[in-house]
């Protein structure tokens, strides 16, 4: 069993301009468990563009605020308690709409995408 703290996790951001911070809490480590967790938080107006997930299955469940997920054409907007299943060969967009901070639990499996989650730089001090 491990036990990791709200905000204990490593801080992560991908290079992109207006991007989320995203805490790694669980797996993506050599010899690690086959699922990973992470905790995305995005601010208001901020997001990612069209992106893949590394070969793994992930499962997003905002725990504050509201997102929307963008695949071509059709969206979702994804409220706190909701969840929405994004398959390993889906491209999507994530973006928070909203006038405040949204924060979102994503488990991955296998823990590929967590893996190349830890490769990214930490935040740029503020």
């Amino acid at each position: 069993m491990q036990l990791v703290k709200y905000g204990e996790g490593a801080l992560r951001q991908p290079p992109v301009p207006n991007a989320p911070t995203v805490e790694v809490v669980l797996g993506g480590v050599e010899g690690g468990p086959d699922v990973g967790l992470v905790r995305v938080r995005i601010p208001a107006g901020a997001g990612m563009s069209a992106h893949r997930h590394s070969g793994s299955d992930v499962i997003l469940t905002p725990i504050a605020g509201m997102v929307r997920i963008s695949k071509g054409d059709e969206s979702v907007e994804v409220n706190v308690g909701d969840s929405v299943l994004v398959e390993k060969d889906e491209e999507v967009a994530l973006s928070n709409p909203g006038s405040s901070g949204a924060e979102v639990i994503v488990a991955a499996g296998p823990a590929s995408f967590v893996a190349s989650i830890r490769r990214w730089p930490e935040p740029a001090a503020s």
